[in-house]
């Protein structure tokens, strides 16, 4: 009786694998355009490429987002009751930069490698610097209208 032979990262595309893009361009969006490009183009990318640690990567960055409000909505509280000085305010950004900074990083890493298998056996690989580009000019509307900038 023969078994059926299995890699355990082994990546199942699925139907949307023809727009997967490398790992790098979710980072990149991040970076440039913010996380509420970067975080669910990552879980989708995941979906697409048919990760096996997928779960792991959609977990990854839904607790971005809660994290992300969490600690803003944190740092706003101490600020309004008075526990904070308003010199502080800039260093309370840092913080929110570098929890972006820091899952993007964990979901570009998990990422990766299931990524590298998935382009060897010749998985179809779109380019995200449209997207990127696209998501930066976006995002400049954004802040130009009075949208926090911690996204």
């Amino acid at each position: 009786m023969a078994t059926a032979y299995r890699i355990e990262d082994e990546p199942r595309p699925g139907a949307w694998a023809h727009l997967a893009v490398r790992p790098l361009w979710p980072l990149f969006a991040v970076m440039f355009a913010g996380a509420w490009l970067a975080w669910p183009w990552f879980a989708f990318n995941a979906w697409a490429v048919g990760s096996p640690t997928r779960r792991k990567e959609i977990l990854w960055s839904l607790a971005g987002f809660v994290g992300l409000l969490g600690l803003a909505r944190l740092f706003v509280a101490l600020g309004e009751s008075g526990s904070l000085p308003p010199q502080t305010w800039p260093y309370l950004r840092v913080v929110l930069t570098l929890w972006k900074l820091g899952v993007s990083y964990a979901l570009f890493f998990l990422q990766a490698r299931t990524f590298q298998i998935y382009e060897h056996y010749g998985g179809p690989v779109k380019n995200g610097l449209l997207l990127v580009a696209l998501g930066f000019y976006v995002r400049s509307l954004l802040l130009k209208q009075g949208m926090p900038g911690f996204f």
